[in-house]
């Protein structure tokens, strides 16, 4: 049985913020109860000056700094120059992978061929494997929901028998490692697929997020609309947002050198110019990032753990959330930079699968004798931390320490990224 992870130790006050973001939920029928007198733009402008407010006070106090404790993504947005789906750069400081690739085209190629790379399609033929043998059918209480090529375009479609509505499918969400999921537009809004494909079902089932139930309406049967999909889309393609202004008509599908490092137009003139000794400062490198903002950045997309508290989402839902499993370990407690995201995964690489792969990865703190606790984080290149070896083994470490769990409801098998000592052998769920 997987539970929720071990709670992360964070200095702004969980309370404070979960009242405020409870007493402005919409109550479903897009009327913002609570603070229904502001605007939606207002709102969240004041809910996150308040926790911005409280949070520096709060780390004040307690003699840290920003970096020293994890944090919501809004506020990584807020106070950072740049941080992923920062929409505030305009499209002329932008300028483009190929550009990259000048000086960098090994990392440039091999990123290519990465999930991230191909996080989000607009729809064709070639981006549609699961229709190429046959169309998709699925039977949920009194609908019939249908996912078929057709003339007209790729049509999610549903019917009770009587009535009907149909979608021509705009852009897949996913790769299909676990599943893709469809987003369409209608009357200038953008709305998710209430079914989305699974790859370990190879049919449609309720997409994850959505509630597993019949809808009463037919057109709630075929998707919901997307509250912000410039974050939607700011996660899974590369300026889809600039300037502050939703434009999915000009994004780069995928998630580009950019959709890390920030805009790179003002780097790519400098380094062009031979002056080099400015570039530094012109690029974003998260790898200068302290631990806990290394594994923030990631969770910007991947969701943070505060991000994940905000949410109510527990138990094995949370696995899908690696930054949130991540920071609820034992090691944890004093953030490490041989314990970020980056640590383990080359961002500009494929997912290694190998398990053994990661062995020099647990062994580089892992490596015997007593445990030395009395390093920080700040001081961990100088002096850095030990622990005990395992007493059972020295390989293939994460099958115990860091095991898979089936998901049902996504069809999917997990990694969990909370590290511990399990007593019994993972269960699906």
């Amino acid at each position: 049985m997987v539970g929720r992870a071990p709670e992360t130790k964070m200095r702004i006050s969980r309370k404070c913020f979960a009242r405020l973001y409870l007493w402005n939920r919409s109550d479903g029928s897009g009327t913002v109860s609570g603070l229904n007198f502001l605007s939606p733009i207002s709102t969240v402008a004041l809910l996150i000056l308040t926790l911005t407010a409280h949070s520096q006070t709060v780390a004040k106090q307690a003699g840290t700094t920003d970096d020293d404790e994890p944090s919501a993504t809004e506020m990584r947005l807020l106070n950072s120059e740049w941080w992923p789906t920062k929409a505030a750069a305009s499209r002329d400081e932008y300028s483009g992978s190929a550009a990259c690739a000048r000086c960098h085209a090994e990392k440039v190629t091999s990123y290519a061929s990465t999930q991230m790379a191909h996080a989000l399609a607009p729809i064709n033929s070639a981006t549609m494997p699961e229709l190429t043998k046959r169309p998709l059918h699925r039977t949920i209480g009194s609908y019939n929901y249908s996912l078929e090529q057709t003339p007209a375009g790729t049509m999610f479609s549903v019917s009770n028998g009587t009535e009907s509505l149909s979608a021509a499918i705009g852009w897949v969400f996913g790769v299909g490692e676990i599943g893709r999921t469809y987003v369409y537009e209608q009357s200038n809004r953008f709305y998710e697929s209430h079914l989305s494909y699974y790859s370990q079902l190879q049919n449609l089932d309720f997409t994850t997020g959505h509630p597993r139930l019949v809808p009463d309406k037919l057109e709630l049967a075929l998707g919901r609309p997307i509250a912000d999909p410039g974050a939607c889309f700011g996660c899974h393609s590369t300026e889809a947002t600039v300037g502050n202004h939703f434009d999915p008509q000009h994004l780069i599908p995928g998630v580009t050198c950019e959709g890390c490092h920030g805009p790179g137009a003002e780097h790519v003139a400098l380094m062009s110019a031979g002056q080099s000794g400015q570039v530094p400062s012109m690029i974003f490198d998260p790898a200068k990032l302290s631990p806990v903002a290394a594994v923030d950045f990631c969770g910007a997309c991947h969701r943070t753990s505060v991000d994940v508290s905000f949410l109510g989402v527990s138990g094995r839902f949370t696995l899908r959330f690696p930054a949130y499993r991540l920071q609820g370990s034992r090691c944890w407690s004093k953030p490490d930079s041989r314990l970020t995201c980056f640590a383990c995964h080359d961002p500009h690489q494929p997912l290694v699968r190998e398990t053994s792969s990661y062995d020099k990865n647990c062994l580089a703190c892992h490596r015997g004798g007593p445990e030395n606790k009395t390093a920080s984080s700040r001081q961990d290149a100088h002096r850095p931390r030990t622990a005990p070896s395992c007493p059972v083994a020295q390989k293939e470490c994460v099958t115990c320490h860091m095991p898979r769990y089936q998901v049902q409801e996504m069809h999917a098998t997990f990694t969990d990224h909370t590290i511990a000592i399990y007593k019994e052998a993972p269960k699906s769920n």
